[in-house]
């Protein structure tokens, strides 16, 4: 019959993604005051997660798609504290309990990263080098106190606000303070990488790769740039990105210990004892080769202070 609208055309799977990834990232900006409303966001990544599987698995380019998933779990991840506060800690259990999520799905378990992320902080302390720290500080003074010309000054005061408000959790004001760094030191690699490394964390991939371009000509070569960056975003608190970064480092750099102590120390921040003394024993091992007497120093140091730590090294090693 003519005259008559067409009925709509179905919608595609992608399509369907495409909305489901929409109406997550509605419920991640309207977090505050949701309450427990917020846990549908959890069932969202479900449904992401198997949606975007199936589809790659059918051949379809859904790398779009995966990105901006990608970038909703890193503010998921970041927002944990304020998703906590309002779905309630014994709420998300009894949900989980309920849903049986796979491991995988790690936006079900905040609660215990929120948890592993307090014994962190508490244990960062008595895990630091104080030797090294002794040095560092004691050159920065000297540096400061008769070197140093304003800007430059003014660009490290920037920099420890910044070392400061990470710290807090408050990324987007750290960036701010960074940025200021930046521009009044230009040629200084660490503004840019810590300007890369919190835009990534705050879902910003392309401006954070062009703070990533104007660090990386700053070093002399790939494995430096890289090195630097994952100790970096360790100290952003992200450790898988870290252990990637550690990963480009061994494969470019095999003999050199640099990366697997980059990658031990990213496998301690998520626990993974074994990992970590592995990789600090290989770096111990390849530095003492290669005479290089700071790094070796460094990876027994932080594979003594984790022994001592973990009561004992009671972690099937042999220790």
């Amino acid at each position: 019959m003519t005259g008559l609208p067409s009925p709509p055309a179905p919608a595609t799977p992608l399509a369907a993604v495409r909305r489901t990834l929409d109406q997550a990232e509605r419920r991640l900006a309207r977090l505050a005051g949701s309450g427990t409303a917020a846990l549908q966001l959890l069932s969202l990544f479900d449904a992401l997660q198997a949606d975007l599987s199936a589809l790659e698995s059918a051949g379809v380019d859904v790398r779009a798609e995966q990105a901006r998933f990608e970038t909703l779990r890193r503010q998921l991840r970041h927002r944990a504290p304020l998703f906590l506060a309002e779905v309630g800690e014994e709420a998300l259990r009894a949900a989980r309990d309920r849903t049986q999520p796979a491991p995988e799905h790690r936006w079900w378990f905040l609660d215990e990263e929120e948890a592993r992320q307090r014994r962190r902080r508490q244990r960062r302390t008595a895990a630091r080098l104080l030797a090294v720290l002794l040095v560092a500080v004691v050159g920065y003074l000297l540096y400061r106190r008769f070197a140093a010309p304003p800007n430059v000054r003014q660009a490290r005061q920037h920099e420890m606000r910044g070392e400061s408000l990470v710290e807090s959790g408050d990324l987007a004001a750290a960036l701010s303070e960074f940025e200021a760094a930046a521009a009044l030191a230009p040629d200084d690699p660490t503004y840019h990488l810590w300007r890369g490394v919190l835009l990534m964390e705050l879902g910003e991939p392309s401006a954070a790769r062009s703070a990533f371009d104007a660090a990386r000509p700053l070093y002399e070569q790939e494995e430096d740039f890289l090195l630097e960056r994952g100790l970096t975003y360790l100290r952003a608190g992200d450790a898988e990105a870290a252990s990637a970064d550690a990963e480009r480092v061994i494969a470019l750099a095999p003999r050199s210990g640099w990366g697997y102590y980059l990658r031990g120390i990213a496998a301690a921040q998520v626990e993974d004892y074994p990992a970590a003394l592995s990789d600090l024993e290989r770096a111990a091992t390849l530095a003492q080769q290669a005479g290089d007497r700071t790094l070796e120093a460094l990876a027994r140091t932080r594979r003594a202070a984790l022994i001592q730590m973990t009561e004992g090294g009671n972690l099937g090693l042999g220790e």
